[in-house]
């Protein structure tokens, strides 16, 4: 197992994949470009020598603020937490990669320095949801968008998809701005820091995911 050396003055709080299991545990792959892959091939920046992973098996990229890692149409898959991956997922620290024989650890040291917590949520029809189990009265489009991406946790949801889901009655005629607007208003009403929303997450030029506790 390889990879590239590591430019000088790699950021001390950037995330990281920590080997497990599988040749060299401990050592730590530290993520510091906006994509990382996962692979048997040597333009890979994570090396797998094992017959069972492909060429180019996975890959991981970073925004800045949130890892997604996705698989690359391997023939073995790509494993988090013991399910194999179908769509795009934002990882957590602690999250549990494999590949082959490998296991990798996702490590977030910014999470663990500002003590980040995730809110438990729990949704009530018609229009209730409860977080930290404070009730939060929202609009109808707000509980609809948010009980959308609660019910789709496991993908990263497309402004197309929100606006199909929430708009049904539009046929599609549907703005970013709208879609913008109602996911703000919706983490001023559940998020602890809107400005720094942790349930309800962008994934630059894909669309949002909901991270449940």
């Amino acid at each position: 197992m390889a990879t590239k050396p590591l430019k000088p003055g790699t950021l001390r709080f950037a995330p990281r994949l920590i080997v497990q299991t599988g040749p060299n545990p401990g050592r730590e792959f530290i993520v510091t470009q906006d994509a990382l892959t996962i692979g048997r091939s040597d333009q890979c920046e994570i090396v797998i020598a094992d017959p069972l992973v492909s060429r180019r098996h996975s890959q991981l990229t970073w925004d800045g603020a949130y890892c997604t890692l996705e698989d690359l149409s391997s023939t073995n898959g790509t494993f988090v937490n013991g399910r194999r991956l179908r769509q795009a997922h934002v990882l957590r620290a602690g999250d549990e990669i494999r590949v082959a024989d490998v296991v990798l650890v996702y490590n977030d040291p910014q999470a663990t320095l500002t003590g980040l917590k995730w809110p438990k949520l729990l949704l009530e029809p018609p229009n209730w949801v409860y977080v930290n189990r404070k009730a939060i009265d929202l609009s109808a489009k707000e509980f609809a968008l948010l009980t959308y991406l609660y019910d789709h946790a496991e993908h990263i949801c497309s402004k197309r998809d929100i606006a199909a889901a929430v708009w049904p009655d539009y046929d599609g005629e549907v703005f970013d701005y709208q879609i913008e607007s109602l996911v703000k208003r919706l983490r001023q009403k559940i998020e602890i820091n809107p400005d720094d929303p942790q349930i309800v997450v962008t994934l630059r030029g894909r669309g949002y995911q909901l991270i449940k506790s």
